[in-house]
């Protein structure tokens, strides 16, 4: 009996376990449709609600606008500026209401409570857009005053920006009107009349306010031209700041109207055209093909008038310039040939770095010369270009300061010639013959032939060893001879020695003297004068012929020797 009573637990156990599956399943099943159907029945209150409430706002700017209508008539001054720009919002408002109402409509599903009733309001209010558009572009066209001609500069800011935030406003009402007419037409309705209509606004428009950016940009232009003539003038300043900045501003707002006239397909390359003439920006209209054909045209037609009325004097000009520079640019090389003559005949020598400079500096000097007359020849004004080159230098300069100390450094040299072209020097830790010199660096070529190119801040800045600097060198040598040598012999060999040089002078007379008894080897120095160009030949022949005289003689050569005693404890 126990058992089988816990084998039917066990089975009602089972049965259990599987039941519960089973409706998991199930319900994981009908989840999503009962959240789906949850979201309709939500959605479709919401939207619901949405326009109940976009309803009673309408309702309320409606009550708005009837209120402030007749305030408007009946007030003046201050009050009626008030009222105005109160009425204005409140339109302005009803015509983004009465938009998003119809947009919410559009969204609803067919089946919503209420579709039809909805639907019918939608219409009714797209239907009214027409009205209040109209209204509101005549009330905005009537609060636009232009300023008297003779206003302040502070007045006609002011004014201006009045007009800019109206045409702001405008712009907008066009973009809703436009989007409004794009709702009705997926509504149904026919609005082929109403879209010629915004067509026309939309066009006349754009010729307001192109005109207007013509006049303005002429405007710039003259007090440009008055500004140049009367430079201190503050009032043509704030002036041309006021138009420049409605230049600006009637580009940008044009741009908007542009915008919209393409969204309707219109042709706008005239008009892209000028934006593109009168603000000098070019954008992605550029690369229009109407656009950039009709300012290609344009511009060429500018450009074949101006030869036409002023292609003779400038080609007169153009010669006259050519003719100027060639003529320097002779004068230059006469003038370079005589420097030369002159240093040619000059007692003095002078170094090939003064040479050089002089003869660049002569030259070049004279030929940008003859440039600046040739160009004020041709009516460019020189003060703007020497104040340009002037700042030109001062950052130049900053720029380089290690150049220009390399080039202070080639001036002192310059002065105090330490050394000239093909001069053996010792300067920098560099040995070598002075191949060129100029004044920012030096190059010298080594023995081993070798071009090192030195800075001159480098060589200026150390010690200079100029060993060809004189005509006459003398020849250090020294010779040891053993102590058990004879010192007359050795003596007189060394002078028959050098005296068999011819490259060495008998002034100063050549010194051969005992000079040191060393610790392994008497020592006589030999110091014999010869030219400058003589010296190494003459060390190699003399240090050559005491080798193998002393060897013919007996007389030897020491090499180091260091004697070591012994002591025995």
């Amino acid at each position: 009996m126990i058992g089988a009573a816990q084998g039917l637990y066990t089975m009602n156990m089972h049965r259990s376990a599987i039941s519960r599956l089973l409706f998991a399943v199930l319900f994981a099943c009908l989840l999503p449709g009962l959240a789906m159907a949850q979201e309709a029945s939500q959605s479709k209150p919401e939207a619901s609600e949405a326009l109940v409430s976009l309803q009673a706002t309408i309702t309320d700017l409606q009550a708005t606008i009837a209120d402030l209508s007749p305030r408007v008539g009946n007030s003046e001054g201050l009050q009626r500026q008030v009222a105005e720009s109160r009425l204005g919002k409140a339109r302005m408002a009803l015509l983004q209401r009465n938009l998003e109402f119809a947009r919410t409509v559009e969204g609803l599903d067919e089946e919503t409570a209420g579709y039809a009733e909805f639907r019918q309001r939608a219409i009714a209010k797209l239907q009214q857009q027409t009205a209040l558009t109209r209204r509101i572009v005549d009330d905005i066209r009537g609060r636009m005053k232009l300023p008297e001609a003779g206003a302040s500069a502070a007045d006609q800011a002011a004014a201006y920006s009045r007009i800019f935030e109206l045409l702001a406003s405008l712009d907008e009402v066009y973009r809703i009107y436009i989007e409004g007419l794009d709702v009705s037409r997926r509504f149904g309705i026919d609005v082929s009349s109403l879209d010629a209509e915004v067509r026309q606004d939309l066009a006349e428009r754009a010729a307001t306010g192109s005109a207007l950016l013509d006049i303005s940009a002429s405007d710039m232009t003259a007090l440009r031209a008055s500004l140049a003539a009367v430079p201190d003038s503050t009032e043509i300043k704030a002036k041309l700041a006021v138009v420049t900045n409605n230049v600006s501003r009637l580009a940008a707002s044009l741009g908007k109207v542009l915008g919209l006239m393409q969204s309707l397909d219109m042709d706008t390359s005239q008009y892209r055209q000028q934006l593109i003439t009168v603000t000098g920006q070019i954008s992605s209209d550029f690369f229009d093909v109407g656009v950039l054909s009709a300012l290609l045209v344009g511009w060429g037609k500018t450009l074949w008038n101006g030869l036409i009325e002023s292609g003779p004097g400038l080609v007169f000009k153009l010669i006259l310039f050519f003719v100027l520079v060639y003529f320097f640019y002779k004068l230059a090389g006469f003038a370079q040939r005589l420097t030369e003559r002159a240093f040619d005949n000059a007692q003095k020598q002078v170094s090939q770095l003064l040479r050089r400079m002089v003869l660049m500096v002569v030259r070049n000097a004279i030929i940008v010369i003859g440039v600046l007359i040739a160009l004020a020849q041709i009516g460019i004004s020189l003060g703007p270009l020497l104040a340009g080159l002037g700042v030109v230098g001062f950052i130049v300069g900053f720029a380089l300061q290690e150049t220009l100390s390399n080039f202070a450094s080639g001036m002192m040299i310059l002065i105090y010639r330490p050394f000239d072209v093909d001069d053996y020097v010792e300067a920098a830790g560099i040995s070598g013959l002075v191949s060129n010199m100029s004044l920012v660096n030096t190059t010298i070529l080594t023995f081993d032939n070798q071009t090192i190119v030195v800075p001159n801040n480098k060589i200026w800045g150390d010690v200079i060893r100029n060993v060809t600097a004189q005509k006459t060198r003398r020849v250090d040598l020294v010779f040891g001879i053993s102590y058990d040598d004879d010192i007359p012999k050795a003596e007189k060999i060394l002078q028959e020695i050098v005296a068999a040089q011819d490259a060495v002078l008998d002034d100063p007379a050549p010194n051969i003297r005992l000079h040191e008894l060393g610790d392994s080897s008497v020592n006589f120095i030999v110091r014999p004068w010869v030219k400058t160009e003589d010296y190494w030949e003459t060390y190699w022949s003399i240090m050559r012929t005491v080798k193998l005289r002393f060897d013919e003689e007996g007389i030897t050569i020491p090499y180091p020797q260091r004697d070591v005693h012994l002591h025995q404890a």
